[in-house]
């Protein structure tokens, strides 16, 4: 692999810039270098000082800065509340202003010198609003649980759900990240039991490591009442498959179309993210129970879903594997959904996959 110029679009001093620097460090590697979203916003920086002929140009998260978060926040029309405190942002807000920011900087890149992106802004902008990408997916006949449209309110989900017979669902925000928002909801007549990563206090809504749980119905429908005004997607709850006593389920980064690092994350509850205290599950012992096979589907059905977006070099793929690994379905593809520490496939770690992928695919293209 040789070495790039590679120009890194991210908060400066976020983990992840740190690990992709890092990774790519030394011999064959890349020189990386960093500009952060809000010297590009502010007008502090153009684009067309920074990309030299052949440089590689990396969108990364804008999270992990509240600075950032805030300025994208304002440009999508809404203040940003008690960030520090882990109020949870307008999310709709937040997406409109990074829709708005990208479209700026890719139109700055339109004029920069002959170079090479990682990622399209079409992607990017698809892959952050989980309605479209489902659409995406299904139209693609991609497996994915069935979903309600344009849910309102408590109310709305109801009456649909009832038509559709279902009395469990998945309740995200639309423009949602890192199972913020995100409320596991189950019904039986009087009774109710939503689990959620929400905690709701004095009418406001705060992010949680810690599940909660509510248990009324009046609770339930100010909870999902709120969130509505965000946007939704609402799934049906298909049953998780249970792996050493716990749930699983899977995140497949595919790179280059072909599916590579994977955890599995395994939790007690049905929401699995590990920054919530959850635990990376054994992959090889997953794979010998699932079998060469059925691991090869497993590993089509990721693939499946980074091919949905043509052209995207990587995405973190989320998948669940039904009781019995009967079945695999695809619940989000991630934008950035490749930090995976420590986790290497064939040497290499995430970085450095996307990294040969594309230098590979610029060599195949110019022979």
């Amino acid at each position: 692999m040789n070495a790039a110029d590679l120009l890194l679009i991210a908060p400066s001093a976020g983990r992840r810039a740190g690990a992709l620097q890092a990774s790519l460090a030394g011999p064959g590697g890349a020189e990386v270098r960093m500009v952060s979203y809000l010297n590009l916003l502010r007008g502090q920086v153009h684009l067309e000082d920074l990309v030299r002929p052949g440089t590689v140009v990396r969108f990364d998260s804008p999270g992990e800065d509240l600075a950032t978060e805030r300025e994208l926040i304002r440009r999508g029309g809404e203040e940003a509340g008690n960030l520090e405190g882990g109020e949870l942002a307008p999310t709709h807000a937040w997406y409109a202003g990074f829709a708005g920011a990208l479209r700026e900087l890719e139109t700055q890149l339109q004029t920069c010198a002959p170079h090479r992106r990682m990622q399209r802004t079409e992607h990017l902008l698809s892959m952050f609003d989980k309605p479209a990408t489902h659409a995406r997916l299904e139209a693609a006949g991609v497996p994915v649980p069935p979903a309600l449209h344009g849910v309102s309110s408590t109310e709305d989900l109801l009456a649909q759900a009832r038509a559709q017979g279902w009395s469990r669902v998945f309740v995200k925000l639309a423009y949602g990240s890192s199972g913020s928002g995100a409320v596991a909801l189950q019904w039986s007549g009087a009774r109710v039991a939503a689990v959620t990563t929400v905690r709701m206090e004095g009418g406001r809504l705060y992010n949680s490591r810690v599940l909660v749980r509510y248990n009324t119905w009046p609770e339930v429908q100010a909870l999902i009442d709120a969130l509505a005004r965000q946007g939704l997607q609402v799934e049906r709850w298909l049953p998780k498959a249970d792996f050493g006593g716990r749930t699983i389920d899977l995140r497949v980064v595919v790179i280059g179309g072909r599916a590579q690092h994977t955890l599995v994350r395994s939790a007690r509850g049905p929401i699995t993210n590990l920054h919530l205290g959850n635990e990376r599950g054994d992959l090889p012992a997953l794979i010998r129970a699932l079998g060469e096979d059925r691991w090869a589907q497993v590993q089509q059905v990721a693939q499946q879903a980074l091919a949905a977006f043509p052209g995207a070099l990587y995405g973190g793929v989320d998948l669940l594997l039904t009781p019995g690994f009967r079945r695999a379905a695809v619940l989000e593809v991630n934008a950035f959904g490749d930090y995976h520490r420590g986790v290497l496939f064939g040497g290499l770690d995430t970085y450095q996959a996307e990294l040969r992928a594309l230098l590979e695919n610029q060599h195949a293209a110019s022979t």
